[in-house]
């Protein structure tokens, strides 16, 4: 067996809660090797010295007075943490809407400065630049030019 493994293994062999075989493979190890050897004898050293420690046994009103200042602490932390749950549920709702308003307000405002027909004028250069404009002059009686004049005569109809 490897220390590496050993030592994961140690302070359940030193409490007895191992199989037999691990028993076996961990002790023959320790007879071989000095450094897990040094550090199991360390370990049931410790173990030995905590066992011997007498227990602290609290005074009588301990348990009542450490709830009583767990209960009075929690309840000063809530009443801050209950006021800012709440405003958030309210903040949330609020701050989507004010973006909203703003939006629609900027745009509308954008509409009223910049015409339309010169956003027009700018996608047809910015198309004529790129080569998309091409496809405006199709062959004549073609079926794509036949599709476009049926395309634009409804959107005339429906307005």
């Amino acid at each position: 067996m490897k220390c590496k493994r050993l030592r994961r293994k140690l302070v359940a062999y030193l409490d007895g809660e191992l199989e037999e075989k691990q028993k076996l493979s961990i002790k023959e190890h320790l007879t071989k090797c000095r450094q897990c050897k040094k550090e199991a004898d360390l370990l049931n050293k410790s173990f030995y010295l905590l066992k011997d420690q007498q227990r602290l046994k609290p005074s009588q009103g301990f348990e009542a007075s450490l709830r009583e200042r767990i209960y009075s602490l929690e309840k000063r932390q809530l009443l801050p943490q209950a006021i800012f749950g709440r405003l958030v549920h309210l903040i949330l709702p609020a701050a989507v809407a004010a973006v909203l308003i703003i939006g629609v307000l900027v745009g509308s405002s954008v509409e009223k400065i910049i015409p339309s027909e010169t956003v027009k004028l700018k996608e047809e250069r910015y198309l004529t630049s790129i080569g998309l404009d091409s496809f405006q002059d199709l062959p004549t009686g073609s079926l794509p030019e036949i599709y476009l004049n049926l395309a634009s005569a409804e959107e005339v109809e429906n307005g």
